[in-house]
């Protein structure tokens, strides 16, 4: 049983990354989005992410049950996919946000924090039968303090391009394979973005519009699953993590020419920016 916190936290023992000393402390500023204290390097096909390889990823529960992922962008939002929230959306404090976990089986360590969501907007544009705008933003009831475990991602300008090709990684608690077993640790992945015009061809089924961003190798393999929904996709530029996209759909998991379908974040850039400002 997960049991939300407020501002109170322990204080530890450890190396503190935001002013390279060690000392006994609670919080520390954020050094910069998208930096983690790693030097960067089941999701289908992944492997047990580092401790502290991800810190703003969050896993979110509703009614006390782990359903999906999303992205820390301040102290205050998140950021995940309107499909996890929609229909369930009317009361915001089912839902929980966990930040800092590693190990959804032990919660010291990272010291995780649990905290209620109060408030919850979809993206006017959403559309589900077409899968469009899936996105949502998330707010945390209480301001999260930073840690070397909870840091901010980087939200792209509108303007900013990740090339077809570009290797960019996936994270998430979600299924190993399709209909499979959930994992305790965070699974993490690399996968390299396609075009639009490809991601058409392999996925007939669905339009795949301007809002939306492929990614997925041709043998398959590697994917998102179930539960990694509103996770994020990150490509690393200049030593920076940017969250390119947020988990959507595929067919299936990790399939041959079945490419995983992200909301493509440069399109809500302003939209997201209003809620941060």
């Amino acid at each position: 049983m997960l049991t939300p916190v407020g501002d109170g936290t322990l204080a530890l023992q450890l190396s503190n990354q935001c002013s390279n000393q060690s000392v006994i402390y609670v919080e520390c500023t954020p050094r910069e989005c998208g930096k983690t204290i790693l030097d960067s390097s089941r999701i289908v096909g992944g492997t047990d992410a580092r401790v502290g390889a991800w810190p703003w990823i969050a896993s979110l529960y509703y009614n006390g049950r782990q359903v999906c992922g999303a992205s820390l962008l301040n102290n205050e939002w998140l950021v995940s996919a309107a499909h996890c929230v929609y229909g369930r959306n009317l009361i915001p404090s089912n839902w929980r946000a966990v930040l800092g976990m590693h190990d959804s089986s032990n919660l010291t360590y990272p010291p995780a924090k649990s905290i209620w969501i109060d408030q919850i907007v979809i993206n006017p544009h959403y559309n589900r039968r077409t899968k469009d705008s899936d996105i949502a933003m998330m707010h945390l009831e209480v301001s999260v303090n930073y840690t070397d475990y909870i840091q901010p991602m980087c939200l792209p300008e509108s303007v900013q391009s990740f090339p077809t090709g570009l290797n960019c990684s996936i994270a998430g608690w979600g299924r190993t394979e399709s209909g499979g077993p959930v994992p305790n640790i965070l699974q993490e992945a690399r996968v390299p973005l396609i075009s639009n015009e490809k991601c058409q061809q392999q996925m007939p089924e669905y339009n795949i519009t301007h809002s939306m961003i492929c990614a997925g190798y041709e043998e398959g393999g590697v994917d998102t699953c179930q539960g990694d929904s509103g996770g994020p996709l990150m490509c690393q530029q200049e030593d920076r993590w940017y969250l390119t996209g947020v988990t959507s759909f595929g067919y299936g998991c990790a399939q041959p020419q079945r490419p995983g379908v992200y909301a493509r974040v440069t399109t809500f850039t302003e939209w997201i920016q209003s809620f941060l400002t």
